[in-house]
């Protein structure tokens, strides 16, 4: 892999040093109880930088990441990890899919892959620019977005199955050259990307809206349970949460480290980010409580769990890693106090 592509990985993924901003106001940041943990989920001596990570279930997830030998996937099937190697393809950033044997995944220079429960195959994106994420509503209506973090447009990409289609997001703002990750809901697309860039997709039409005055960095990932209720993070000298009711976005500044990651539990979100820095957030309060900060010198990029709780303390897992040699990755889970 290029010198180029890793310094853009390092910079766009990994974040950067927490410094004071003084837009963060009446900000509340307090401790986890000690009955929630963090543990290693598997060995990841050997996988690689991990950066994206989703299933059908918990107890059948799908890791991606990889170096610069190729691709490489960890899978669980119930308690068993199995870890796949994909020799001559680039690394991977982001999965989705729809079920375990159908299961697709993105990466560096055009890379994407598809696992139908036998084998993982590639198919021709038609572009040689880097993919950063991926959504489906069905197998047969499949969303990717992607972008040189240095020049050109942001990348859109619809697959129906068979070919890839292209759409172009015109209206952007000047450097924000990548859109990172894309989620939908109710047939309406979300996308985020570099400069606090945020396009919607509705009625066949894509348009930039603004997510406010604090949408002033990098939105990194998002996620969402209803049309009402899709959540962003991202920053990078300090993190942004961003909330989309339905019609407007609007970003706070939580006052935590640059943040990657986001899934929500229950009426809270879980966010992770630079640092090993994991925590819960409640945006009905503003109030942060950190679950794990410097568990682990390496970035969490991805979080996954599957479906809402009412106490927000159901399990999940957090995956990471550097994306400089020697490729280090970290895959951790979610202990609640009922486990």
């Amino acid at each position: 892999m290029s010198r180029r592509l890793f310094v853009a990985l390092v910079a766009l993924l990994a974040g950067c040093t927490r410094d004071p901003d003084p837009m963060v106001e009446d900000v509340a940041l307090v401790a986890a109880p000690a009955t929630v943990r963090w543990t290693p989920a598997l060995d990841t001596s050997l996988a690689g930088s991990l950066s994206g990570v989703w299933g059908p279930s918990l107890e059948q997830l799908v890791i991606v990441g990889g170096n610069e030998a190729g691709a490489q996937i960890a899978s669980r099937d119930g308690e068993a990890w199995l870890q796949t190697e994909l020799p001559g393809v680039p690394l991977l950033i982001w999965a989705y899919g729809f079920a375990a044997d159908d299961v697709y995944a993105v990466g560096v220079a055009g890379t994407m892959v598809h696992f139908d429960g036998a084998r993982w195959s590639t198919l021709a994106a038609g572009t040689r620019d880097d993919l950063w994420g991926v959504f489906g509503f069905a197998p047969d209506d499949l969303w990717i977005v992607g972008g040189d973090p240095f020049e050109g447009d942001p990348i859109v990409l619809h697959y129906d199955g068979h070919r890839f289609q292209s759409e172009r997001i015109l209206d952007h703002p000047e450097g924000a050259h990548a859109l990172f990750k894309i989620w939908g809901v109710d047939g309406e697309l979300h996308a985020v990307g570099q400069r606090g860039l945020v396009v919607r997709r509705r009625e066949g039409v894509w348009e930039t809206v603004s997510a406010g005055p604090l949408a002033d960095q990098d939105f990194v990932s998002l996620w969402g349970t209803a049309r009402d209720r899709i959540f962003a993070v991202g920053g990078r000298s300090e993190g942004r949460i961003a909330r989309y009711d339905g019609e407007r976005w609007t970003t706070t500044a939580p006052g935590t480290p640059g943040l990657n990651a986001v899934q929500i539990l229950g009426d809270e979100l879980l966010v992770g980010g630079v640092h090993g820095f994991l925590a819960r957030h409640d945006p009905a309060t503003g109030v942060t409580v950190v679950e794990a900060e410097g568990l682990v010198d390496l970035d969490v990029h991805a979080l996954f769990a599957t479906g809402p709780t009412s106490d927000g303390e159901g399990e999940a897992y957090a995956v990471g890693g550097s994306f400089a040699e020697p490729h280090r990755g970290v895959a951790l889970r979610r202990v609640p106090p009922s486990l």
